[in-house]
């Protein structure tokens, strides 16, 4: 009965609307990101493989981030090491590193930084295999998700909607296959990663109607946005259950379902 005195309340039903929006949002960005990292990691291997007169099947299991050496080397500043790259601590700095026996790892590690669209370049090594990078595409995708709890995500399926987003806002190579600039303070996409936020971080557990259609509004225009996501076929079955779900009468009939089910089974 608590529960469906809860359900009574028109904020909290605006508040799981919002929060099912983002289950959805995530259902219609998940196929697009892992396209997108599968076709990065093509091209990766493809342009470091050419440059470097590589055999077309050779790959990497044998390096660790924390002892790999770079490509590329530190520079001297006022005598002291800094990496060219602009990245803070970066191994190039180091003594002791180690080079990729297959001449893979060191030249993608420069990638990921180079491709680190947050300055300065921070790469969340923390979450990665590096003895993945040249067989799991993920594993490279996860670096740009500057964020804790992915440790153990193995695909874009397995990963939240905040991941996607922080992922499509850091990793370079996506702003070319969204037509959004994400670089530009206050973008859609950063917008919509806040909206999680706030409305997860909600003590009252409530939104008024008009804040709940903004969040839903702008989750459908990331799904539409004008480059390649408005094509897929996962972004517009989401857009459709967006819209749907702005619906309040099917929202609390939906609500109400969920109640009765919970009631069932207690």
């Amino acid at each position: 009965m608590a529960h469906q005195l809860q359900l009574e309340k028109e904020k909290y039903r605006q508040w799981v609307k919002a929060g099912l929006g983002l289950g959805y949002l995530k259902e219609g960005l998940a196929q697009f990101c892992n396209d997108i990292a599968d076709q990065q990691h093509k091209d990766i291997l493809q342009n470091i493989r050419s440059r470097q007169s590589l055999p077309s099947n050779v790959t990497c299991g044998s390096c660790q981030v924390e002892t790999l050496k770079p490509d590329h080397t530190s520079e001297k500043n006022n005598g002291k090491k800094v990496c060219p790259l602009g990245q803070i601590k970066c191994s190039c700095c180091f003594k002791g590193k180690i080079a990729c026996p297959n001449n893979i790892c060191g030249a993608i590690y420069d990638y990921i930084v180079e491709n680190q669209a947050s300055p300065p370049p921070a790469p969340n090594w923390k979450i990665t295999d590096a003895q993945q990078w040249s067989t799991d595409p993920w594993s490279i995708c996860k670096c740009f998700i500057n964020a804790p709890g992915y440790e153990q995500k193995q695909s874009a399926g397995e990963t939240d909607c905040t991941g996607l987003l922080i992922l499509m806002i850091n990793n370079q190579y996506f702003h070319s296959h969204i037509e959004c600039n994400v670089i530009k303070t206050d973008n859609l996409f950063s917008k919509v990663h806040q909206y999680r936020n706030n409305i997860f971080h909600s003590s009252s557990m409530e939104l008024e109607e008009s804040e709940a259609n903004s969040y839903i509004d702008d989750m459908i225009a990331v799904l539409k946005d004008g480059k390649e996501l408005f094509q897929q076929s996962d972004a517009q079955i989401a857009v459709k259950k967006l819209q749907d779900v702005s619906v309040n009468n099917e929202l609390y009939q939906f609500l109400v379902f969920m109640e009765l089910n919970y009631n069932d089974l207690r």
